[in-house]
């Protein structure tokens, strides 16, 4: 629902119908074990043992689990609204789709509660670490008509960046940060997303 009324405000009131491609959400979950000599497998298998016993991190009745692969979600660059607005109702002559994924957390995403909790169950099932990071957010993927990577980016930043009632949806500067997690040009337009 949330990714269903984004969209609608996006397109139908915000005049970004003609620009905006495709937009996605998911729940985003990143662990950091900082300072540790680990076993990237052992963690992983560790991990996805702790996360399937547990309700904290998602609902398997209604939705699905994904592990990113190493390097996949690079550590990002924080995503700013640009300091002039691009006229962003027509793209140019030869846009074409880029895909950029931004994750949006609630001042950091930190979750130390949780993190110690997921802690102690890795360590009840015979790893320990000596810390465990773990910061939640929203990551949205967006699929926007650009001509090129500069603009792609500050589309996204203009879409994204909440800066009055008509102008950014997906990130509230005054208490939230957004980092850009992926950059990638397309080779054809996908399929619109439902209206």
């Amino acid at each position: 629902l949330v990714r269903e009324t984004a969209w609608l405000a996006l397109t139908g009131q915000l005049g970004w119908s003609e620009r905006l491609l495709d937009l996605r959400r998911y729940s985003l979950w990143r662990f950091a074990v900082p300072g540790a000599a680990v076993d990237a497998g052992a963690l992983g298998a560790a991990l996805a043992a702790a996360i399937e016993r547990s309700a904290d991190f998602y609902n398997p009745n209604k939705e699905r689990l994904r592990w990113a692969a190493p390097g996949e979600l690079s550590a990002g660059e924080t995503l700013v609204a640009p300091a002039v607005s691009p006229a962003h109702a027509l793209p140019r002559a030869g846009a074409q789709p880029w895909q950029l994924g931004l994750w949006v957390t609630d001042e950091g995403g930190e979750a130390p509660a949780l993190a110690r909790r997921t802690a102690a169950q890795l360590a009840a099932a015979g790893l320990a670490l000596p810390a465990l990071g773990l910061a939640t957010g929203a990551y949205w993927e967006l699929t926007l008509a650009a001509a090129d990577a500069a603009e792609a980016l500050a589309l996204a930043g203009e879409l994204a960046v909440s800066r009055g009632r008509h102008a950014g949806l997906l990130l509230n500067p005054h208490y939230q940060e957004g980092w850009l997690l992926a950059l990638a040009a397309l080779p054809a337009a996908p399929a619109a997303s439902p209206r």
